[in-house]
C-alpha cells in the first residue's frame, strides 16, 4: 500500500512539471501563407482514327429521348487527352460503296502502289486493249507482221491485271508465237527471214528479195554439204524453188500490208515532197517555159483514184501545187489559155489542169 502511494505521489510531480514548462515557454507566431492559384492544365488532344468499320450499334436507352446512333460500318475515331481522359465520335462519312461503273464505259486501271519510279502506270498498249475489250467491233486488225499478235497480248495483259488468273498462260503462248514470227523487223524498218537454205528480206514497200546460202554450210566444228543441191544447181536448177514458193504464199497478205502501210507513210507527206520537188525544180531550171511543163507533170502524176488514203495525199499535193504556181507563175510568166489547152489535151488525169481558178 505505501509503495502504491508513493508511485502515485511521484506522477503526480512528474506530470505537473512538465505542464508548468509549456504554459511557461511562449508559443510562435505562424507564418503567412499566401495562395497561388495555378492555371487550369491545358488538354493536348491526340486523335487516333480508326476506319475499320464498327460492329453492329446498339440501341441507347435513356430517359425518354431517343438518342441518334451512327449505323453499321460507320468509321469512328477516338480523341484522347493528356490528362487521360477520351472521347469516342463518329468521323466524316465515307462512301459505302464505290460509285458503280457506267454501262459501255471500260472500267480504268491505276495502280497505286509508289515506287522508286513514281506511281506506275497502264502501259498506253493495255489501254487500247481496255477500249477495245469494253467496245468490240468487228473490224479485223489487218495481218501486218506482229499487229494481231500484239493487240492480242494487250487484251490478255489487261485482263491479268484485272485478276484473270487464266490470262497468264495465254501470255506465254502468244509470246511464243511472237517470237516464232517469220517476218523480223529491222532497225531501218525492213523485214528479214532466216531460213534453212535462203535468206529473204522484205523492203519497205513490201518486195521481197530471195537469196539462196551456200551449199557447204558450217555447224560449229562440223559442215554439210549436200550433193543433190549442187547437181541441181549446176543444170541450172533451183533446189529450193519449193520452199519460196510456200514462203512467199504464206507470207503474201503480210506483205502486202507492210506495202500499204509504207505508201500511207509516204502519202501523208505528199505536201512535203511535192513542195520540196517543187524547189529542185526552180533551182535546177532556169528556163519559165521548162518549168511550166514539169509542173504540170508533177500535177498529172498525182494520184486521183484507189484508197482514200491515196486520193487524199494526191489532192494535197495538188493544192499545194497550185497555190506554188499562182505565186511563181503569174503576169507574163503565167499559164496562157493555149498552154492550158495544150496540156490538157496530153494529160493522163481525169481533172483538167487549171491552177487559177
Amino acid at each position: 500500500m505505501r509503495t502504491l502511494g508513493a508511485t502515485a505521489v511521484l506522477s503526480l510531480v512528474v506530470h505537473g512539471a512538465a505542464l508548468a514548462w509549456v504554459l511557461h515557454d511562449p508559443k510562435p507566431e505562424p507564418v503567412p501563407v499566401v495562395a497561388v492559384t495555378a492555371p487550369p492544365p491545358v488538354e493536348a488532344e491526340l486523335t487516333f482514327v480508326d476506319l475499320v468499320p464498327d460492329a453492329a450499334p446498339v440501341p441507347a436507352t435513356g430517359r425518354g429521348d431517343a438518342a441518334t446512333v451512327a449505323p453499321a460500318g460507320t468509321p469512328r475515331r477516338t480523341v484522347v487527352t493528356t490528362t487521360g481522359r477520351s472521347r469516342t465520335e463518329v468521323a466524316p462519312a465515307q462512301p459505302e460503296h464505290p460509285p458503280e461503273p457506267i454501262p459501255g464505259k471500260p472500267t480504268p486501271v491505276t495502280v497505286r502502289h509508289l515506287m522508286m519510279r513514281g506511281p506506275e502506270v497502264t502501259p498506253v498498249g493495255e489501254q487500247l486493249a481496255a477500249l477495245a475489250l469494253a467496245r468490240p467491233d468487228a473490224t479485223q486488225l489487218p495481218d501486218y507482221p506482229g499487229l494481231r499478235t500484239g493487240a492480242a497480248l494487250d487484251a490478255a495483259r489487261h485482263r491479268l491485271r484485272g485478276g484473270d488468273p487464266a490470262a497468264l498462260g495465254e501470255i506465254v503462248a502468244l509470246e511464243d508465237e511472237r517470237d516464232a514470227q517469220e517476218l523480223k523487223p529491222q532497225k531501218d524498218g525492213t523485214h528479214r527471214s532466216e531460213k534453212t537454205t535462203f535468206v529473204a528480206e522484205v523492203a519497205k514497200d513490201g518486195t521481197v528479195k530471195l537469196t539462196d546460202k551456200a551449199n557447204l554450210q558450217r555447224h560449229g566444228l562440223g559442215a554439210t554439204f549436200d550433193t543433190t543441191d549442187w547437181l541441181m544447181r549446176r543444170q541450172g536448177m533451183d533446189p529450193y524453188a519449193s520452199a519460196k514458193r510456200e514462203y512467199l504464199d504464206r507470207t503474201r497478205d503480210q506483205r502486202v500490208e507492210i506495202g500499204k502501210a509504207y505508201r500511207k507513210e509516204q502519202l501523208a507527206q505528199s505536201a512535203q515532197l511535192m513542195a520540196t520537188n517543187l524547189d529542185r525544180l526552180w533551182a535546177t531550171v532556169p528556163d519559165v517555159g521548162a518549168r511550166k511543163q514539169a509542173v504540170f507533170e508533177l500535177w498529172d502524176e498525182c494520184a486521183e483514184t484507189g484508197d482514200a488514203v491515196i486520193v487524199e495525199g494526191g489532192a494535197k499535193a495538188r493544192t499545194l501545187l497550185e497555190r506554188f504556181v499562182q505565186v511563181k507563175l503569174r503576169g507574163a510568166d503565167g499559164f496562157t489559155a493555149e498552154e492550158l489547152a495544150h496540156l490538157n489535151a496530153h494529160r493522163r488525169s481525169k481533172a483538167a489542169f487549171d491552177p487559177y481558178h
